[in-house]
């Protein structure tokens, strides 16, 4: 089985002035609230209508350094966002994005994709991890359905900006 998850039209790369909250410039930090504010606006630009954006802190701007945020579209495909600093200078942070599923979202995408590929009810998919956006990036699940349980591994096979392609395939 093969699914797709569309999380954009195109890689993002952006450019922020960090401030504290005491008004004081840091360039070294783009708050949770401005990364949010940005997330949601460009993924908006490139046509998914987006329900909410939660990024779990704010993003240091050091070369290397990520933050993971939670994003809602109106279509119901949720997904992960990595967000990593690509660059910095001066006062300018300016990072891209990777796709990725946490945990309870890929449990979702492998029990729908069970479902619409069987005439099984499915039960319960318990995974051990969420999936990250790079190809070969592998994650086991179980999966009861139709009375059996079923180990599953779940292999991402094509990263295309924010688009994931992964298999299902059981073991």
């Amino acid at each position: 089985m093969k699914a797709t998850v569309v999380i954009a039209a195109s890689a993002v790369v952006a450019a922020f002035t960090g401030c504290s909250g005491d008004g004081v410039v840091d360039a070294r930090i783009v708050s949770r609230q401005t990364l949010q504010a940005d997330l949601a606006d460009r993924l908006a630009k490139e046509g998914d209508p987006v329900r909410s954006v939660a990024c779990q802190r704010e993003l240091i701007g050091r070369v290397g350094r990520t933050t993971r945020c939670d994003v809602a579209v109106a279509k119901g495909n949720d997904f992960e966002l990595i967000v990593t600093v690509t660059r910095v200078d001066g006062a300018t942070v300016d990072y891209e994005m990777s796709p990725a599923l946490s945990q309870a979202q890929l449990e979702k995408a492998v029990a729908a994709l069970v479902t619409a590929n069987s005439s099984d009810h499915v039960d319960s998919v318990a995974c051990e991890s969420g999936l990250e956006g790079k190809v070969g990036d592998t994650v086991y699940c179980d999966v009861v359905a139709g009375g059996s349980k079923e180990r599953r591994a779940v292999r991402v096979t094509e990263v295309t900006g924010l688009t994931m392609n992964f298999n299902l395939m059981a073991q």
